[in-house]
């Protein structure tokens, strides 16, 4: 088994205490008057661009101090803006949606990070042994894929991926496992292929693992993916905050952007890789604003694949930015 080194130590720690109960929107102010704003995150690349703005004073010019704090994934992270331990955090779409259709009061912010189109750099891939009788997407029908939860990105974009081309996905079983387990377990042949997303994919590229599918990209090209969420008490109670948020983290994602040099150095300091992986691996898309369109995508999706039971009302769950 080859080893994942210091990231994959440090992804799968379990970093968050969730509040046992209640809200508490009441914010403080930092000595120098800023509002004090804490925003939980996952120990990703897609967390890069947040770090930049932090360090580039975006948030500060709209009278925040943020503070970023790291959870284990985004499912635990809904639940602590839920109960108001962290007034904003991260989670990808598919976990937001479902958590709106158990009955959580989230709304949707600002974009975190999105899907390139097919022919640009993927962040995610399906990946078999060099040797696999797997030579193609088709070949995956009736396979066996490791995945990091069930009910999620994965077996969400993988179905939908190999729908566009004509494949019945029907016959897969996805077990879920750790991304750092998924070497071991593909190298043992416990599973047929792995599903992995950066900086992961680029480990399993350097095993020697051949992509057989970029399932993000051909499931949901240009799209958004991951969200920064709030409360419905929390925005109602603070909209200049949430206003100055998302005018901040749309700065943030216009010059990550166009710095990936940049985002590469935070790679590093805050993520934990090594200069070598963190020099080579592709950055999702990092778009301003609050893409309402692909909420609406993934949510028919989500409804087709059995994650959801029906399409929310989306026009009451999103924040639309302001000038």
């Amino acid at each position: 088994m080859k080893k994942f080194g210091k990231f994959a130590a440090l992804a799968m720690s379990g970093l968050l205490a969730l509040a046992a109960c209640g809200s508490d929107d009441g914010l403080e102010e930092s000595e120098d008057g800023l509002t004090k704003l804490t925003v939980y995150h996952i120990t990703t690349l897609d967390s890069t661009p947040l770090y930049l703005g932090v360090e580039e004073g975006f948030f500060e010019d709209e009278g925040l101090d943020v503070e970023v704090k790291i959870a284990e994934s985004g499912s635990a992270i809904i639940p602590s803006v839920v109960n108001g331990e962290s007034p904003i955090g991260y989670a990808n779409v598919v976990s937001d949606l479902a958590a709106i259709d158990q009955g959580l009061d989230i709304k949707f912010v600002s974009n975190c990070c999105g899907v390139a189109g097919i022919d640009e750099e993927s962040t995610s891939g399906v990946f078999v042994m060099p040797d696999s009788d797997i030579e193609s997407p088709a070949d995956l029908a009736g396979k066996t894929i490791a995945v990091n939860s069930t009910k999620n990105l994965g077996d969400v974009t993988i179905p939908v991926a190999l729908e566009n081309q004509g494949i019945d996905p029907s016959g897969i079983e996805y077990v879920p496992m750790n991304y750092a387990d998924m070497s071991a377990a593909l190298e043992r042949g416990d599973v047929d292929a792995i599903w992995m997303v950066e900086p992961f994919q680029t480990i399993a590229e350097d095993n020697g693992y051949r992509r057989v599918m970029s399932n993000f990209a051909e499931a949901f090209p240009d799209s958004t993916l991951g969200y920064y969420i709030t409360s419905g008490d929390f925005a109602e109670e603070n909209p200049e905050v949430v206003a100055a948020f998302q005018r901040a983290m749309s700065r943030s994602n216009e010059f990550a952007t166009e710095n990936h040099d940049r985002l590469r150095e935070l790679a590093v300091s805050e993520i934990g890789l090594t200069e070598e992986v963190a020099e080579r691996v592709s950055f999702a898309t990092f778009e301003p604003g609050l893409d309402t369109e692909s909420i609406k995508l993934w949510g028919e999706a989500a409804v087709n694949e059995g994650v959801i039971s029906e399409e929310p009302d989306y026009d009451s769950l999103v924040i639309e930015p302001t000038e």
